[in-house]
């Protein structure tokens, strides 16, 4: 019986664009799988846009249980973001970009938490009891880099170690965008190290919502988020599960720009 198809299926192109990059090699033959990797990953994005439990998946996905499995062995080998990377240089290619991104945006958001976090912080600023989601985005929105912290801890102590990770995955970054909280030692760290320019946007004192030069890509990325449920409360245990979800949710948009 064919199952009921979801706004989130992947279409035949867009399965012929990732289908290569989820296969892990193995030494071991072993037996066939007995689930289709493209139902498997259906149900992922099924779960990440809905923000289903991974017990209430539908019953005409595969069973939860091997689901969940593919997304844990592929988040422990890292590869959720190597797929990532991969389908945004192709994408920023097909753009009329080069490949490599030479600018970025860094910014934080913070959300909320379910009891069952490992940990958590509260945010004073922004009144919130949770995790922040600390992003850098190319000029197109589309995360680098994904990392997930305690909210009580400060964006520019933290952006050392994102910064890290960045220039690890993307070393031609030449210019990056912040605001006012990133001022200080890393402007002078970025550049001495990466020879990189933080330049930090100005604060505007005009009433009411403005938009600010470059900034509102990075908070645009933070308004995709709202549309998938499972991010608009952290929900996951670990804080590396939770940066999981950000490149699945990111990987269907990107893949959604191939028609």
């Amino acid at each position: 019986m064919e199952r009921t198809k979801y706004t989130t299926d992947l279409s035949k192109k867009q399965w012929e664009i990732i289908s290569p990059l989820l296969i892990i090699p193995s030494s071991n033959a072993g037996r066939p799988p007995k689930y289709a990797l493209e139902e498997i990953l259906n149900a992922i994005l099924y779960l990440v846009h809905t923000g289903c439990q991974w017990r209430e998946l539908p019953h005409d996905f595969p069973p939860w249980s091997s689901v969940y499995y593919y997304f844990r062995k592929y988040k422990n080998k890292q590869i959720w973001h190597l797929v990532h990377m991969s389908i945004h240089r192709d994408l920023r290619e097909k753009s009329g970009k080069n490949p490599e991104p030479s600018a970025a945006m860094i910014d934080t958001q913070s959300v909320k938490t379910s009891q069952m976090a490992e940990s958590r912080g509260f945010d004073g600023n922004k009144k919130i009891k949770g995790r922040k989601r600390h992003l850098v985005v190319d000029t197109m929105g589309f995360p680098l880099v994904v990392k997930v912290h305690d909210a009580n801890l400060s964006d520019c102590k933290q952006a050392f170690s994102v910064i890290k990770i960045l220039f690890f995955w993307f070393g031609a970054i030449k210019m990056l965008w912040a605001d006012a909280g990133y001022r200080g030692e890393l402007v002078t760290y970025l550049w001495a190290t990466f020879l990189c320019k933080l330049e930090i946007a100005p604060t505007l004192k005009t009433k009411g919502f403005q938009v600010v030069p470059k900034r509102w890509i990075v908070e645009r990325t933070f308004g995709w988020f709202q549309w998938d449920r499972r991010l608009i409360i952290d929900y996951e245990r670990q804080s590396c599960t939770a940066e999981n979800m950000v490149y699945i949710a990111s990987i269907g948009k990107m893949l959604r720009r191939y028609k």
